[in-house]
């Protein structure tokens, strides 16, 4: 009976904490962005008690795509929107988030001469690493597309060479927030 009992009020009291935590809502965060093929400093803000919108400025890098056969390597910047509904009302936990991603890109950052996008989807998990401080990972898949001058991975005659992609690939997410 004694187990009984304190196996009730366990788990009374996690469903109160739980609570706690959902009361507390969504907070406009400052975000540093790590995904693959980013690193940015963003912005999101909650616009109802599970979804939340971010803006973001990066710096853009298709390093990857030339392992796999998949297109050129560049490097960019660019800006992008995430709007994010989280399945608590925390903000923790489940999140599903579709991106866009407009990007300016070039062989190297200064010779930014070409356009691109992405866009894609990530499903990940949010996890609380203190009262203000919260690490989403998540994983997903994307679609990349851009051209810009250049000269591809090998090339060393000299001559410019359309750098492209267009290409579905995977998406990876890493992002740490700081609630205001």
């Amino acid at each position: 009976m004694h187990r009984v009992l304190l196996a009730g009020c366990t788990i009374a009291g996690l469903a109160g904490s739980a609570r706690a935590e959902d009361a507390a809502g969504l907070r406009p965060q400052v975000q540093l962005d790590g995904g693959l093929s980013v690193i940015g400093l963003g912005y999101e803000h909650p616009v109802t008690a599970h979804i939340a919108i971010g803006v973001e400025a990066f710096v853009f890098g298709t390093y990857f795509l030339p392992w796999f056969d998949a297109g050129d390597k560049v490097a960019g910047f660019g800006g992008g929107i995430r709007p994010t509904w989280f399945a608590r009302e925390s903000g923790r936990g489940l999140y599903v988030a579709p991106y866009f991603r407009l990007v300016g890109v070039g062989e190297e950052i200064p010779s930014a001469d070409g356009i691109g996008f992405a866009t894609g989807v990530f499903v990940g998990w949010a996890f609380q690493l203190s009262s203000r401080l919260d690490l989403r990972i998540g994983g997903g898949g994307q679609f990349i597309h851009f051209h810009a001058d250049g000269q591809a991975d090998g090339q060393a005659d000299g001559k410019t060479e359309r750098l492209t992609a267009n290409t579905p690939f995977i998406a990876l997410d890493a992002v740490l927030g700081y609630r205001l």
